[in-house]
């Protein structure tokens, strides 16, 4: 079976030290690598876009999961749902500002259809977010959603998720809450690419 998706995965993990070898990463190490990319914006959603940037958002993060998932023949549902980001006390000194009060957004996760029954997947924050306060989850069955889901839709199959995105953000959101969730996904991103 050709995976050209997942062998580009397995070398920008390889060049990155994340990877040794040829095998091709299985179904929880494409979890794992994408899970644990930085939290920042690509320049588009394209699948190979993320995977040379090294970075992804929820949407980013979740539409390559799809794709890499694919190419093992697993189907999958991307799904979004309206949210409020709260940030817990005590939260990184760094995202001191967006600690008064909600950040809004429309966060996307994955549901993964396997033979035994469905998955849900949220590879949105990196394991090293845990730091700042942000859920991150472990490899496993009982994934939680890294957020409290307010509305959700399971998107067809060939949705443009990013226009997707912007439709519900513009009709849900007024623009002064939108310019807070672009400063807290510019600052997040920040953090994760610095240095």
């Amino acid at each position: 079976m050709t995976r050209p998706l997942a062998s580009l995965l397995h070398a920008a993990a390889v060049a990155r030290g994340l990877r040794s070898g040829d095998r091709l990463p299985d179904e929880r190490e494409l979890f794992e690598l994408v899970r644990d990319m930085p939290y920042a914006r690509p320049s588009g959603h394209d699948p190979a876009v993320i995977v040379r940037e090294w970075r992804g958002t929820c949407s980013t993060k979740h539409e390559l999961l799809a794709a890499l998932y694919a190419e093992l023949g697993l189907c999958s549902t991307l799904y979004a749902c309206t949210q409020e980001i709260r940030l817990p006390p005590g939260s990184a000194p760094e995202l001191a500002e967006w600690a008064d009060g909600p950040v809004i957004d429309v966060h996307n996760y994955l549901v993964l259809h396997e033979p035994g029954g469905d998955r849900l997947m949220d590879a949105t924050w990196p394991i090293s977010t845990r730091a700042l306060g942000l859920p991150a989850n472990e490899w496993g069955t009982d994934m939680q959603i890294a957020c409290v889901p307010l509305e959700t839709w399971a998107l067809e199959p060939g949705t443009d998720v990013a226009a997707f995105k912007a439709e519900r953000l513009q009709e849900r959101y007024s623009p002064e809450e939108l310019v807070r969730r672009d400063g807290f996904i510019e600052t997040i991103g920040r953090l994760f690419t610095r240095g």
